[in-house]
């Protein structure tokens, strides 16, 4: 096999005529692989959109789920206050139903972290990922909140049993009345901001209403007498 050596420039001419050669296609090879990239960004930023899209819709519903059981969060609470008030003057609970207990639909987010961990979301234009950015960052604060709001439901389910109640007892469900009527109050006030921020986004909410779930039920039902009732 003859292999044919390189010849030399023979003047400056030919010699800026192979630089040039070589540059061109070392900047066309640059500008195929910046194509290649950029199609493939393209491409991945698409598929990404639509699937955080679908999970915002998700993570609006759940939401949802805690915002439509509000009025049941209110009415229960008043007749917490009103089981303390009986219990301080001494007359009859009159507790006739369970406490229930709301539930909350899970807030899980991993298409989120994926974007965030393959950089998908930085080929994102700046308008859209800040759209994004601004949804997602209720979450954590939703999460911590609710969490706040069941733990003090946990305690309010005792007064299923408030006939062995001590006074230590009534001491943690007057606490965690408190905490209640503080966590509902923080959640009904930004209800707007947060769904505001995620129907942006989501074009579709799929329903995931937890109303008809038997705890709901026993949540929203009335859990006392209204007749008036006597000293012991």
């Amino acid at each position: 096999m003859d292999i044919h050596r390189p010849k030399a420039a023979r003047s400056i001419r030919e010699f800026l005529i192979e630089i040039g050669t070589i540059v061109c296609g070392i900047l066309i090879a640059l500008g195929l692989e910046q194509a290649v990239e950029a199609w493939h960004w393209h491409h991945v930023v698409g598929e990404e959109r639509e699937a955080l899209r679908d999970e915002v819709g998700h993570l609006r519903a759940a939401m949802m789920g805690r915002f439509e059981l509000d009025a049941c969060y209110v009415g229960r609470l008043a007749e917490v206050k009103e089981v303390i008030r009986r219990h301080d003057q001494s007359l009859p609970l009159g507790i006739v139903g369970p406490v229930g207990r709301p539930l909350y639909p899970p807030t899980p987010r991993p298409l989120w972290d994926m974007a965030v961990a393959d950089q998908s979301l930085s080929h994102m234009k700046l308008s859209e990922k800040r759209r994004f950015i601004d949804a997602y960052e209720w979450i954590p604060v939703y999460e911590a909140i609710t969490d706040s709001e069941r733990g003090a439901w946990r305690v309010l389910q005792g007064l299923n049993h408030a006939d062995k109640f001590t006074a230590a007892d009534w001491s943690t469900v007057r606490e965690a009345y408190e905490q209640a009527m503080e966590t509902r109050t923080i959640i009904a006030g930004n209800e707007g901001a947060w769904l505001g921020d995620f129907s942006a986004l989501a074009e579709k909410a799929p329903n995931q209403s937890v109303r008809h779930s038997p705890p709901v039920e026993a949540f929203c039902t009335p859990m006392l007498v209204t007749t008036p009732l006597k000293p012991h």
